[in-house]
């Protein structure tokens, strides 16, 4: 079976089901597919990040201790930083990001990741992220202290946002 979709519309099961997504950029050109296709990874973990593009299951511990999951891009060996992680909870109402690159997260686009949360800042933030599968390299795991993106284009100091 082809299963292609977009990496923003994976749901709770899909990584329930695959828990490595690769995407497909060898099909960009096909139609209804762009750069945010992803397919089911057919290889097996260990996973090596330099074999391609991924995102992998992730779980999330929020500052009230429920336990959600998501995805996360595992970088290659030598590159850091939340811009290349990208953590993403992915929740039965939808996904929550929380890196926005060079854009500031507006007033309605925070209010609305708390509610799909259905909770408030303090319930939220801090929140641990862990990736879920076996990676080259090892695991990776962090603290998102807020919502965050770059400063600007030239000044690339990751500014946090909170409410």
């Amino acid at each position: 079976m082809r299963i292609r979709k977009q990496v923003y519309e994976l749901t709770p099961a899909d990584l329930e089901t695959h828990q490595i997504w690769e995407f497909a950029l060898d099909e960009e050109r096909l139609d209804g597919q762009d750069e945010a296709t992803v397919r089911p990874w057919k290889g097996g973990p260990p996973l090596n990040p330099a074999d391609g593009m991924f995102v992998v299951r992730a779980s999330f511990e929020l500052a009230d201790g429920a336990r959600l999951f998501g995805y996360l891009t595992p970088p290659v060996q030598g590159v850091s930083g939340i811009g290349t992680i990208q953590p993403v909870i992915v929740a039965k109402q939808g996904q929550v990001q929380f890196w926005f690159g060079i854009r500031t997260p507006n007033a309605e686009e925070i209010s609305r990741a708390y509610a799909t949360l259905g909770r408030t800042a303090n319930a939220v933030f801090p929140c641990r992220y862990a990736s879920e599968v076996p990676l080259i390299g090892g695991p990776i795991a962090g603290v998102l202290k807020g919502f965050m993106h770059y400063r600007s284009i030239r000044d690339r100091t990751v500014v946090v946002v909170i409410e």
